[in-house]
């Protein structure tokens, strides 16, 4: 059943579609990063204003060679602590489609802590942008019956994978400035994350 359900979201991502599926936050909308179509109607689905970059999950750390540049040698040390988790780090970019990262050169991504959307991002080949479930403006989903009339009649594809430990989301990290900000407070503490850059800064 499980396959099944991996190679039905993977069909739908490469065919521009928009999934419906858990991480280990909240629900998110996921499609296929490198197709212009379907990252614009990720927005659509979404009412997200276009100014608003998308972030990226990934199911391994040597996918970030695909579309980074210039990242620095504490990144490999925060993905070893927190990846798989709720860290989203946000790195320099290179490639990426300009509506992807409002035409800017940077880009959040993380590896998420839940084996169903692991499975489908491996079987998928390579990362997914992804947003939370919900309107903007509006609370993320946390299970499928969260996800709203009027969202669920956009979304070509919900994967029912039980209810998520949400609502809190991933603590957005970025490391494309110096000193890193955090630019979203989520499940890892900006304490913890400032304790683990003075340990590496000390070796």
């Amino acid at each position: 059943m499980e396959f099944d359900v991996c190679l039905e979201a993977v069909r739908c991502l490469k065919s521009g579609g928009i999934v419906a599926i858990p991480t280990d936050t909240v629900y998110g909308l996921g499609a296929d990063p490198f197709n212009p179509s379907a990252v614009q109607k990720l927005y659509m689905v979404k009412g997200r204003p276009d100014g608003n970059p998308i972030p990226l999950v990934l199911s391994s750390v040597a996918d970030i060679h695909r579309f980074s540049q210039n990242l620095p040698d504490f990144f490999f040390h925060l993905t070893d602590r927190f990846w798989p988790g709720g860290l989203t780090i946000v790195i320099e970019s290179k490639g990426l489609l300009p509506v992807l990262t409002a035409g800017g050169n940077t880009v959040g991504v993380r590896i998420p802590d839940n084996p169903l959307l692991l499975k489908i991002l491996q079987a998928f080949g390579g990362p997914m942008a992804i947003t939370s479930a919900n309107l903007s403006g509006e609370p993320p989903a946390t299970s499928v019956q969260e996800i709203g009339g009027e969202l669920a009649s956009r979304i070509d594809l919900i994967v029912d994978g039980g209810k998520t430990p949400g609502p809190i989301p991933s603590t957005v990290y970025d490391i494309s400035v110096s000193p890193p900000l955090v630019r979203r407070y989520g499940v890892i503490s900006e304490e913890t994350l400032a304790k683990e850059l003075a340990c590496y800064n000390k070796r």
